[in-house]
């Protein structure tokens, strides 16, 4: 199973509802999730031939390069290219995370997963990619196993606290707190 279909299932998503591509890369990425990853790298390398300056179709082919193979020095090249050539489509930021994150260069494809995120904050991949960032992520506590309860609720509240949205609920309960803590003092 490809490590792209693992994932999707991690994130619970659909395979490719959301995507802002050609239906031609489209269906190399849908053969990519099925864990086709052979097929996909000839889709895409086939789309590349009739147009080459296509930057999703290229990113696919670096995720193609980086899972199949391990030549994440290639991959990184050609993400980088999709990245080039459109500054303004998630694909080659998404690449540049998975790539990253599969090299276990965890800060670097965080990052990326998030450029990726403020370009198209629906696009299936980015959950994929975010499952896949906490899944190579270590521990809370390292000296405790992953499924140790304290881990699991410490991993729970560190995603939690991902969005701003949450960060200030947060912060909002923790000066409630405060303050009836306080008037119960006085």
């Amino acid at each position: 199973m490809s490590d792209f279909k693992q994932l999707l299932y991690l994130g619970n998503k659909s395979k490719c509802t959301g995507m802002d591509a050609t239906p031609s890369v489209v269906n190399a990425y849908k053969l990519l999730f099925d864990g086709q990853r052979s097929e996909a790298e000839a889709r895409f390398q086939r789309i590349l031939r009739d147009t080459p300056k296509d930057a999703d179709a290229l990113a696919g082919l670096a995720v193609c390069v980086a899972e199949g193979t391990g030549r994440y020095v290639s991959a990184t090249k050609l993400a980088t290219e999709a990245v080039r050539l459109n500054t303004q489509s998630p694909a080659g930021y998404y690449a540049l995370a998975y790539i990253h994150l599969l090299g276990s260069r965890l800060e670097q494809g965080y990052r990326y997963l998030l450029k990726a995120k403020k370009l198209a904050p629906r696009d299936p991949r980015l959950e994929s990619g975010f499952a896949l960032f906490e899944k190579e992520r270590p521990p809370v506590i390292s000296d405790l196993s992953r499924a140790h309860p304290v881990n699991v609720a410490l991993t729970g509240a560190r995603t939690f606290m991902r969005t701003s949205m949450h960060r200030t609920l947060v912060g909002c309960l923790v000066l409630e707190s405060v303050y009836l803590t306080g008037s119960l003092l006085v």
